[in-house]
């Protein structure tokens, strides 16, 4: 498939990667009180491999005597299941609102790895663009309880929570980039089956060495009660997956994350209008820079 005809639209895939990652998110914090973070992100990475394997029947190009794919889809796969663990870890550990901030962080990370790795960097356009989803990303993502805006940034070291969540999004930005990486060398679903493939493999192997204790966790006996919710957690993270590899064939890596990013801004206003939610002018004010930055963004 020629994905350049998709070129003009690149902006519709990270809007859909940050609706289904909104929406595993809440899956994830429910399934959390049953299992440990490790534990979850092995049987998420799982189901995430069943729904994406049958992509292969269709799209199979890869170049595995190319080092440079292979490495990509090494490295790849490594930081995105670290990315994957070190979030939920994150979200068992703290308050969400000390996470969302700091995850919505990612955009910034991936400007520097991506030109350190690819040496593609964006336009002054751009640049201003991610910078105005970075700042209304931080402020949709607080939330009322806390003391000040600068509370999560104030807290980055001192919450392990933060910590974490800190560790992911530079985990999500590395990702994205030899993503990208590995997409010019194949096509995005290629590439998106191959890294759910290593995805689950390096993962078990790196927490069997962390602690034996993982067998027993993945043994936990709320399995078969929480099926449902584990599939749906599974369809939404292969969802998301593919949204944001087909978005990397089409553009830059931080253009790509920068946009997944702002999806918070559209909870925020349906909140508004549909529910009367009181107190989120800080929201919406957040919402208002995220707009800009989408459009300064669509026109560099």
């Amino acid at each position: 498939m020629d994905w350049s005809a998709l070129a003009p639209f690149w902006i519709v895939f990270p809007l859909l990667s940050a609706f289904f990652h909104a929406s595993r998110l809440a899956v994830t914090k429910h399934l959390s009180l049953s299992f440990s973070a490790r534990a979850l992100t092995l049987y998420v990475n799982l189901v995430s491999l069943v729904v994406t394997a049958p992509l292969v029947i269709w799209h199979h190009d890869f170049p595995l005597h190319d080092p440079h794919y292979l490495w990509a889809v090494l490295v790849g796969g490594v930081v995105s299941g670290l990315g994957a663990w070190a979030l939920n870890h994150a979200i068992q550990v703290s308050e969400i609102s000390l996470v969302g901030p700091v995850i919505s962080l990612t955009p910034g990370f991936v400007i520097l790895i991506e030109w350190a790795v690819t040496g593609d960097r964006p336009g002054l356009l751009g640049f201003a663009g991610i910078a105005l989803l970075i700042a209304g990303g931080y402020l949709v993502s607080l939330e009322r309880d806390l003391p000040h805006w600068y509370t999560p940034l104030q807290r980055l070291l001192a919450a392990p929570g933060s910590r974490f969540a800190l560790i992911a999004a530079f985990c999500f930005a590395a990702a994205s980039t030899f993503g990208r990486v590995g997409i010019q060398l194949s096509d995005p679903l290629s590439f998106a089956v191959m890294v759910a493939v290593v995805n689950p493999v390096i993962l078990f192997l790196i927490f069997s060495v962390q602690d034996r204790r993982l067998y027993r966790e993945v043994g936990n006996g709320e399995l078969r009660r929480q099926a449902r919710p584990l599939l749906l957690l599974g369809v939404l993270f292969a969802l998301m997956r593919v949204a944001d590899q087909i978005a990397l064939a089409l553009t830059l890596a931080s253009y790509a994350m920068a946009v997944k990013r702002s999806g918070g801004m559209f909870s925020v206003i349906l909140g508004w209008l549909i529910y009367r939610e009181h107190q989120i002018a800080a929201r919406l004010a957040g919402s208002a820079v995220m707009l800009a930055g989408l459009f300064v963004l669509l026109r560099d």
